[in-house]
């Protein structure tokens, strides 16, 4: 295994394509999200493993015994302890073809996994208007340095916390990000924010807070971001999901997003 500095991303671009409905891939490329990134080869790559933020990626070719061991030993002696010591009880591992199934097993070192069914949907055009969908008392404000300086909003470090998830600060997240979020009296009541962005696409991040919940907020969440997007140059907003999660499934196709693609994912779970 040899770390790829930034400056030979280029040459992993190929291994990427059959994940490109994970914008992920395009954000590293373009150097908008910090990776780190290992290849079995430098001068002609054709197996990655990467780790960007919470997310850990295989692609290329699954055969290659001697990465795939360095990959494990990683696993082991860095990322599980790294994991467990900033309290994290799992994580996400994402992977471009099916055939690293049968090598996930020996590659996590025995640790229980969950094989999670996911769905992606896309959109390309703004269909519904926000202001159709938001409940009566409520209002939607841009994510914007003005909004965090509110420091008596209930919730701000939670939304702090999710513009966090993607971008390596809140700072970074206002440079290169956008994002809406929905205000009742004092309180945040869900967010949705721009993950990713990269080539004139984007990713969703959504989320309503419990005391808000089944009220339309994600509807109207979504179609504002929506309209944010399309009128600054964007031209496709994806959403994933698990499969099993019909509220999200459902907000999407309500949005206007078409179903695009199934996969799978492996959720690792980090209890002793």
């Amino acid at each position: 295994m040899t770390a790829l500095k930034p400056a030979n991303y280029e040459k992993i671009r190929p291994l990427l394509q059959g994940m490109d409905f994970h914008l992920i891939g395009r954000s590293i490329l373009s150097e908008k999200t910090p990776a780190t990134i290992f290849v079995n080869n430098t001068e002609q790559p054709n197996a990655l493993f990467a780790q960007a933020g919470h997310r850990y990626i295989l692609a290329g070719d699954c055969e290659i015994d001697s990465f795939n061991i360095g990959i494990q030993k990683l696993f082991t002696n860095v990322i599980y302890p790294r994991e467990i010591a900033a309290g994290h009880e799992g994580f996400a591992l994402y992977y471009d073809s099916p055939a690293w199934e049968r090598r996930v097993g020996a590659i996590l070192a025995s640790k229980e996994t969950i094989h999670a069914n996911r769905e992606y949907y896309a959109c390309k055009k703004l269909k519904h208007k926000w202001q159709d969908h938001l409940p009566e008392g409520f209002q939607l404000k841009t994510v914007d340095a003005d909004l965090l300086a509110t420091p008596e909003l209930v919730h701000l470090d939670a939304l702090k916390e999710e513009m966090t998830s993607e971008r390596p600060s809140v700072e970074d997240f206002l440079a290169q990000s956008f994002g809406v979020c929905a205000i009742y009296n004092n309180e945040l009541a869900g967010w949705c924010l721009s993950e990713y962005n990269a080539d004139g696409r984007c990713e969703i991040g959504i989320e309503t807070t419990s005391d808000y919940r089944q009220r339309g907020i994600g509807t109207a969440l979504t179609l504002a971001l929506l309209e944010h997007a399309f009128s600054h140059g964007i031209t496709e907003v994806g959403w994933h999901c698990f499969k099993r999660n019909e509220v999200s499934a459902k907000t999407a196709l309500k949005a206007g997003f078409e179903k695009i693609h199934d996969y799978k994912s492996f959720i690792v779970l980090l209890k002793e």
